[in-house]
């Protein structure tokens, strides 16, 4: 199943691939940008409203805690090191 099907499965209605970010977190890979939109609850999220959402969740996923704020930066580095993403 092709990306545009999974986003349509996902319930994202409207998709087109709008290009190339220019970012290839890895040889393998390519980054590309898509537009759609996903009603929740009857309400459609715009891509501000989504960004914010994930900047509230970036946010206290790296909120000092039990390991630091640094610390989880340091390691996510690794993970993505890990899996052959380009630093």
């Amino acid at each position: 199943m092709d990306f545009l099907a999974l986003m349509k499965e996902a319930g994202f209605e409207g998709i087109e691939s709008v290009g190339e970010t220019g970012f290839n977190s890895s040889p393998v890979t390519r980054g590309a940008l898509f537009r759609g939109k996903k009603s929740e609850g009857g309400k459609s999220m715009s891509v501000e409203d989504g960004l914010l959402k994930y900047r509230e969740f970036f946010e206290i996923a790296y909120a000092d805690g039990a390991i630091n704020r640094k610390m989880k930066h340091l390691i996510a580095l690794g993970a993505s090191l890990g899996a052959g993403c380009e630093p």
